[in-house]
């Protein structure tokens, strides 16, 4: 269990070939990191999945192809989500409880779809929006000046200006204090259970 203040790292989107700087970051300096993963890339970039998990990190349903769920029909969102899981599962040897729909968009279908395939529905606290900037700089200060314990920090892993950011934001974290530690890992702390269909943002 943590014993410090604890933030969860978070990236979506992929794995990429920017995802191996990341895992390089973390070896150095320690801590884990969750992974929402893209179902369609889990089988080109199993051999980085599976280094992530070797580092006990986190690999966690994203949707097969990133659209927006609340435009689909219930049957949509299940492929998008069942996919992915399986494509996780065939991989690591691990079934995902949890997902974060992409955009963060939810409505009553992707909340029964979640419910009923046994998944919490986890968003984030802090967002620098490194999509949009795709500056590291832009990236680390708006973390570093925002962050708190408990907080889930979104990221996206198919950036290079994302990776560089993590090479001084992940050192810095751990120096001020910070356990970086998985969703799970947070979301237990603080509630004692992860409920599926629940939304979680921290």
């Amino acid at each position: 269990m943590p014993t410090k203040p604890t933030v969860a790292l978070t990236f979506d989107d992929g794995p990429s070939i920017y995802t191996s700087r990341i895992l390089d970051t973390l070896q150095k300096h320690g801590g884990r990191v969750s992974f929402f993963v893209t179902g369609n890339l889990v089988e080109e970039h199993k051999n980085k999945i599976l280094r992530a998990l070797h580092m006990d990190c986190e690999i966690i349903c994203h949707a097969w192809d990133h659209p927006d769920l609340t435009k689909l029909s219930k049957r949509a969102i299940t492929k998008q989500l069942f996919n992915t899981i399986a494509a996780i599962a065939k991989v690591t040897g691990k079934v995902s409880l949890m997902f974060r729909p992409p955009y963060g968009y939810i409505n009553k279908n992707v909340e029964k779809v979640a419910k009923k395939l046994g998944l919490a529905i986890i968003n984030w606290s802090v967002d620098p929006r490194d999509w949009e900037s795709q500056d590291a700089d832009a990236v680390y200060t708006h973390i570093a000046h925002n962050i708190k314990d408990g907080d889930i920090i979104l990221c996206h892993d198919v950036y290079d200006s994302t990776a560089e950011a993590m090479s001084r934001l992940i050192p810095y974290l751990i120096d001020s204090g910070y356990q970086l530690v998985t969703v799970s890992e947070l979301l237990l702390q603080k509630y004692g259970e992860i409920e599926p269909g629940r939304l979680y943002l921290s």
